[in-house]
């Protein structure tokens, strides 16, 4: 059994992309006792099987500007972490629309360049020059980032986390947390007998986490948990409106000699999402008219599911990208979201949406989270430390963000509708 520390000034629960990211940022900026914790060996959540794919394209100015400053962590690691390598491979990135999305990618190209964003639009032959493999027909255009691509989501989280420990946090991996504690008592989440989870009392404060190795004590909990958030949540009477859902990623590998494809491809019509990787290997996900709600983040798809999949896939680089050769499936892996309404973060103090002091949410990610998280990081480390500012990060308004936005009815805009494309 892995030795825990019996006290801590905070506790970030998760280890993916964004709990390391805001762990090693208190670590770094703070003389705080950080506990960096979390159920599975790093990267074996849900962070170890996400697409990658990283894109400055959003509906509304805060987005924009947190990936802004994700991108600028990402392409200066050396001198914002100083440790290892987020294996960040610029190949480009072109999102396709149809007519009846045109509007919105017109408006998201103009706020992303008034911003700053190396974006433009692209029609026609244009877009054939980006990438020879698309087929431009009955499409209305495009946007284009050059400085898309992917990143590698093992070299980020593991360099984070190793950062945090020479940083002085305890990296506690795998050890799980089975519930928050508070002061109120009946905020244990054990059933009553008749059942039903207890709440908590106006009066809760976060007093640390029982874990599977025994509890630690801390005034100060992050939940930076993913796909698992309610389960830890819904027993301190914390409702946040996230909900499971399932995506299918296949990496397929192209014939050799064929023409490779050269940028990271979302087609708005059939929705594809496509993208090259090392080799001959290509990584690719067609979204279902709706993902499923699932009930185990790390459960695979049934064989129909996979098979529903694959075609798809067939049928959307059919249409899309018709003479991009594909030889085999290589794997398919299933991974689970928190997806919100708004498919935004929500970030903020749980006391906004329920009486526990203490508790800080970084949840519903809704897939975003390997653009953000970088300056997720440096966001919430600074909230939680109370400053303007960590590092040379600059202040970013997130009150958008926050919790209590469902309630108040001012969800954040999307250009295109409810959808990962946010």
């Amino acid at each position: 059994m892995q030795a825990i520390p019996s006290e801590a000034d905070v506790v970030v629960i998760g280890a993916g992309v964004t709990g390391s990211s805001i762990g090693y940022q208190l670590a770094q900026h703070s003389d705080l006792r950080v506990v960096i914790i979390d159920a599975r060996a790093p990267v074996g959540g849900i962070s170890g099987r996400t697409f990658g794919q990283i894109r400055q394209h959003y509906s509304n100015e805060l987005m924009v500007r947190i990936a802004q400053r994700g991108f600028h962590c990402i392409q200066n690691w050396d001198s914002v972490v100083g440790f290892g390598d987020p294996g960040y491979s610029r190949f480009g990135y072109m999102l396709l629309v149809v007519e009846d999305q045109l509007d919105g990618l017109r408006y998201n190209i103009e706020l992303g360049r008034s911003l700053g964003v190396d974006t433009s639009f692209v029609v026609g032959s244009q877009i054939t020059e980006v990438e020879p493999l698309v087929n431009a027909d009955g499409l209305a255009g495009g946007a284009y980032e050059p400085e898309g691509g992917y990143i590698d989501v093992t070299k980020m989280v593991l360099s984070w986390l190793t950062a945090a420990s020479a940083a002085g946090a305890h990296v506690l991996a795998p050890v799980a947390v089975e519930r928050i504690m508070t002061s109120d008592t009946a905020a244990t989440g054990v059933p009553t007998a008749a059942g039903e989870q207890t709440g908590v009392s106006s009066t809760a404060a976060v007093t640390g986490v029982a874990t599977s190795a025994g509890e630690i004590t801390a005034p100060l909990v992050i939940a930076a948990t993913g796909a698992w958030a309610r389960d830890l949540l819904d027993p301190l009477g914390v409702k946040v409106p996230i909900e499971r859902r399932r995506l299918d990623m296949a990496v397929l590998e192209q014939h050799a000699g064929a023409r490779s494809l050269g940028t990271c491809i979302t087609d708005g019509n059939s929705n594809l999402v496509i993208r090259p990787d090392m080799g001959r290997h290509i990584v690719a996900v067609a979204y279902p008219p709706e993902m499923p709600v699932v009930v185990d983040p790390l459960a695979d798809a049934s064989d129909a599911d996979h098979a529903a999949h694959a075609e798809r896939l067939e049928a959307a680089i059919s249409e899309r990208l018709p003479s991009l050769t594909v030889a085999s499936t290589v794997s398919t892996t299933s991974g689970a979201y928190d997806v919100s309404p708004d498919y935004h973060p929500i970030l903020g103090w749980a006391s906004e949406i329920a009486p526990v002091d203490g508790l800080y949410l970084a949840v519903g990610l809704s897939g975003h989270g390997l653009k953000l998280s970088p300056a997720l990081g440096e966001i919430v480390a600074a909230r939680v430390l109370g400053v303007d500012q960590v590092g040379d990060a600059p202040p970013i308004d997130i009150s958008a963000l926050r919790p209590s936005r469902f309630a108040d009815s001012d969800l954040m805009h999307l250009s295109y509708g409810p959808s990962a494309r946010a």
